[in-house]
């Protein structure tokens, strides 16, 4: 697969509801990097293809969490949007893996890297990047798989739900903030002092992708947080220049099966820029 020719450079999944009915932190900043996407006619150009996020199953979603953590999913009223972001998730999984783009980008409404198996906060519900695991590996019969998260909150979610599998990479960027977390052969955590800054990153970015080279996996999920910037509200000091600095260096070792997930950010100016770069860069 890693050598095959793929029709577009890109797969871009959303959906207008993410910016209708996503959480209030992360949703107004959807539809302006959505527009700031089309102001820089990426969205027009022949190597981008754009899909619109379609649910997630249910059923999917009944075997990573548990029915307390469903019904508690429903009550806050964020069941719907997040299913839908777990959807864009999954699709664009699908369409990096094994469809028609090297590499996708899929925005959603709630992210996902705080929801565990029984347990959710800070804006997210549903684990978006293992409920796709569990299709990828039902379906397209994928085994191994690695994720970075560079949101600057320690993903634990993810890490309770997939950090025991000896067959998922997690690598983790996070301020040093004391949680619970599963051990498991295969989890790195990149602890960045609070204020750091591009260099900083950078390097820890250097070590988490040669962890990723050293892993054989067959498709690379990336948790974009861009609340990492210093005019957002996540820890780290990052500047406009730094998140396609990240993606070019993502994408000279890794040109195809990287899938890329919306998550923390809530200024829009930020994401206009952030997403728009690593977009660009991708579509190219």
């Amino acid at each position: 697969m890693e050598g095959d020719k793929k029709r577009f450079a890109l797969a871009l999944i959303y959906h207008p509801d993410f910016s209708l009915h996503g959480y209030p932190a992360l949703r107004d900043r959807v539809a302006p990097a959505f527009e700031e996407l089309k102001a820089r006619g990426l969205l027009d150009l022949d190597t981008v293809e754009v899909l619109e996020a379609e649910p997630a199953d249910a059923s999917l979603v009944e075997r990573l969490h548990s029915p307390s953590h469903i019904q508690s999913v429903i009550n806050s009223g964020y069941y719907d949007v997040a299913l839908l972001s777990a959807g864009s998730v999954l699709q664009g999984a699908v369409e990096a893996a094994a469809g028609g783009a090297a590499n996708s980008f899929c925005f959603v409404g709630a992210a996902g890297h705080h929801a565990s198996h029984d347990g959710f906060w800070g804006f997210c519900y549903l684990n978006d990047v293992a409920i796709a695991i569990a299709y990828l590996r039902d379906v397209i019969n994928i085994k191994r798989f690695a994720i970075v998260d560079i949101d600057p909150h320690f993903g634990d979610g993810t890490r309770d739900i997939i950090g025991p599998d000896p067959d998922i990479l997690h690598v983790n960027f996070h301020s040093g903030y004391g949680m619970s977390r599963e051990e498991g052969p295969n989890n790195l955590d990149i602890i960045l002092p609070h204020d750091a800054d591009d260099d900083r990153f950078l390097a820890g970015v250097d070590e988490a992708l040669q962890a990723v080279r050293d892993f054989e996996h067959g498709l690379l999920f990336i948790i974009f947080g861009h609340d990492s910037h210093s005019d957002d509200y996540g820890a780290f000091e990052l500047s406009d220049e730094v998140y396609a600095v990240f993606a070019r260096k993502v994408k000279e070792l890794f040109p195809q099966r990287v899938c890329y997930v919306l998550s923390g950010g809530a200024n829009a100016r930020v994401a206009r820029r952030a997403i728009g770069d690593v977009v660009e860069v991708l579509a190219h």
